[in-house]
């Protein structure tokens, strides 16, 4: 096994890395012990909704509870367990296709003292909050991450039936989502989705201390949280753009576990007796997207010449060593019912390719890909070695790198990296939760999806599973990879680093689960 010596790797070629951080304290056995996260990113809002990201849900998820809960370690899982257990519903029942009822656990309490009640479930699912158009101009995401709702109906204090316009059976893990954290009605109201965003209270086992915009969010144990009280005094997320500084942070002691790094990484980080790597593949899948509003894309042509040529094996062996998982389009073993295990594999046509080039009439002229550095790990490599395929086939891709916490215009936009939690056990992710009717993709980038993807993403949203319902999903993939919207590369093989005396396992979800039953200290 690789080793390396602390001392020689203190003061060698990496002393210039970890001169800031002389000032350390460390934290000593206690009761409670601080937790010390080195993360790729931070996200620009802890508002639920407008938090969701690569970054926001492995915060969001400790300061807020959900009626249900995705049991990632039931019935013997190691991390990717499906099934769904009670949380703030201490019970709930299905009344026909459009609605369920749900029991509310009593004497649970916001981090403001107020107890929750069934108006507090009824407003965060509500038109006003989260679907309706005045809603949607603070929340922009709440409909396209939500079901048909309709407008929930309270029983009592304690009870609440969630509902839908039209058919769904899919509302219970919609509510496992992230989608389903749940609000304080009044003090939501009160300050409004954008400051709720700064100052957020929830149920959950911590609650928000420190917010420095792109910098740290610091998280403190709420000592009165209604289930299995924190085991970590605080948690601080501490924003650290570059893998290479958050390695030299692991390594120093200044954090007990880091995120987003890749297996090239491993083997330097368990060389250290103290540390260990632990990855998973998660529910992810990588790809980059166009801006279809350009005349240059509005076509299909180019787009499907751009995604005939991507070596997907190559990218994996170089930049994963073979741990990423290429999917076999919109199409995942989470899915459940509606995965397609024999379905056929992604195109790769370098002669079709270099057809549609010519079909298209494109001029040689430099097209331009964004990617915010590598806050999706490999980001760039990937992209450098996409470059040279697309060079092949007479394509000139232009990287412009841009930073984190900066966001591009639109305009200025041609093709730009991109990834996609499959949020949901179930293919509607995001199949039609981002590229169906009504979603950015076809809103706000321009893409003029065929009708029959669009009747299929409605019809499958009401079915049940079964045969049918997974045969009008293959139909869609077969549609948009003929489309290309987007490319899919890779589920990415997701790598944390943490200290040995640190008792958290990762799961296939992107969020970290930092709640008492996976996290405690040696």
């Amino acid at each position: 096994m690789f080793k390396t010596n602390r001392r020689k790797f203190m003061f060698g070629v990496s002393a210039v890395a970890l001169a800031s951080t002389a000032g350390i304290n460390f934290a000593f056995a206690q009761e409670l012990r601080p937790l010390r996260i080195g993360v790729n990113g931070l996200p620009a809002s802890l508002e639920p909704i407008n938090g969701i990201s690569n970054t926001g849900p492995r915060i969001i998820h400790q300061v807020f509870d959900t009626l249900l809960a995705r049991d990632y370690f039931g019935d013997g899982a190691t991390g990717g367990g499906t099934g769904l257990k009670a949380m703030l519903a201490e019970s709930w029942e299905r009344i026909d296709d459009k609605s369920v009822r749900f029991k509310l656990r009593q004497g649970v309490k916001f981090h403001n003292g107020a107890e929750l009640t069934a108006e507090d479930v009824a407003y965060t699912f509500s038109s006003e909050r989260l679907w309706g158009d005045e809603a949607l101009k603070t929340v922009p995401n709440g409909r396209n991450f939500s079901p048909n709702w309709d407008e929930p109906v309270v029983e009592d204090k304690y009870t609440v039936v969630l509902r839908t316009k039209t058919p769904s059976y899919l509302i219970e893990k919609y509510l496992a989502s992230w989608l389903g954290c749940i609000v304080p009605k009044d003090y939501y109201k009160e300050l409004g989705a954008v400051a709720f965003g700064s100052k957020p209270i929830g149920t959950g086992p911590y609650k928000l201390s420190e917010l420095v915009t792109n910098d740290r969010v610091v998280l403190s144990a709420n000592e009165d949280y209604w289930g299995e009280k924190p085991t970590a005094s605080t948690i601080t997320y501490q924003a650290v753009p570059e893998p290479a500084t958050r390695v030299a942070g692991l390594i120093s002691g200044e954090y007990d576990i880091i995120t987003t790094l890749t297996p090239d990484d491993m083997t330097l980080i368990n060389g250290y007796d103290d540390l260990e790597t632990r990855g998973t593949l998660i529910e992810n899948v990588h790809m980059f997207t166009f801006n279809m509003n350009l005349p240059i894309f509005k076509d299909k042509t180019l787009r499907r010449a751009l995604a005939l040529v991507v070596n997907r094996p190559l990218l994996v062996e170089a930049l994963w060593k073979n741990q990423a998982s290429i999917p076999n389009g919109f199409n995942f073993p989470h899915f459940g019912a509606s995965y397609d295990k024999d379905r056929r594999a992604m195109e790769y046509n370098i002669e079709e390719a270099k057809r549609l080039v010519k079909e298209s009439g494109y001029d040689g002229s430099p097209i331009t890909y964004h990617t915010m550095g590598n806050y999706y790990a490999n980001a760039v490599p990937a992209l450098m070695m996409m470059i040279e395929m697309w060079k092949e086939i007479g394509i000139n891709v232009v990287p412009v790198v841009y930073a984190p916490g900066t966001t591009p215009k639109d305009a200025d936009v041609m093709i730009r990296n991109w990834s996609n939690g499959q949020w949901l056990p179930d293919g509607l992710t995001t199949l039609v939760s981002e590229f169906g009717p009504g979603r950015a993709v076809q809103t706000r980038w321009g893409w003029d999806a065929p009708q029959e993807f669009n009747d299929l993403a409605v019809k499958v949203a009401e079915m049940e599973d079964g045969a049918e319902r997974l045969a009008a999903f293959n139909r869609m993939r077969d549609l948009f990879e003929e489309e290309a919207p987007a490319v899919l590369l890779y589920q990415p093989f997701d790598v944390y680093a943490a200290r040995k005396d640190v008792n958290w396992r990762p799961v296939t979800f992107e969020t970290m689960e930092l709640r008492a039953h996976n996290l405690s200290f040696n």
